[in-house]
């Protein structure tokens, strides 16, 4: 895997979700940056108790929001075989993006979410990254997270 991908993506080895979610934080640097990431974990965690955040189509979008962040942090993890996330959907989650953003910055998190969406409801783009990370579209997309440039699939 490219160096730079190491911030923001990684392949992951965990079969449930919260370990899976635990290994997307543990091993994408951009969440280095937080001042404290125990905490950011416990958010994440905390946030997925009250309700699933898989959403359909094997993509799940988990998140938590603390005052002490900055901007949104966003990465994402890759799943060969799948999580089951919830019993909702049968699909099992194979993208599993996590999103840490601040409280009081709900317009940036809704920008950065909306903007992920408009690439992961494309039902081609979807299948390319299940498939790997080296189509043209997924590259372009993966270049935008390395920036955390959240912009829209079609602009």
């Amino acid at each position: 895997m490219k160096k730079d991908l190491e911030m923001v993506f990684c392949y992951l080895e965990s079969t449930e979700k919260f370990s899976a979610i635990d290994e997307v934080i543990n091993k994408c640097k951009v969440f280095d940056e937080l001042k404290d990431k125990d905490k950011f974990v416990k958010a994440v965690h905390k946030r997925e108790k009250i309700q699933s955040t898989g959403i359909g189509h094997g993509v799940a979008i988990a998140h938590g929001k603390l005052d002490d962040i900055d901007h949104c942090h966003i990465a994402l993890g890759y799943s060969k075989d799948g999580i089951i996330f919830d019993e909702h959907y049968s699909e099992p989650v194979r993208l599993v993006f996590v999103v840490a953003s601040n409280k009081r910055r709900q317009a940036e998190y809704i920008h950065s979410v909306s903007n992920i969406l408009s690439w992961v409801h494309d039902e081609d783009f979807r299948r390319q990254l299940k498939d790997g990370i080296d189509s043209h579209q997924v590259k372009e997309f993966l270049r935008h997270l390395e920036k955390q440039e959240f912009i829209p699939r079609y602009n």
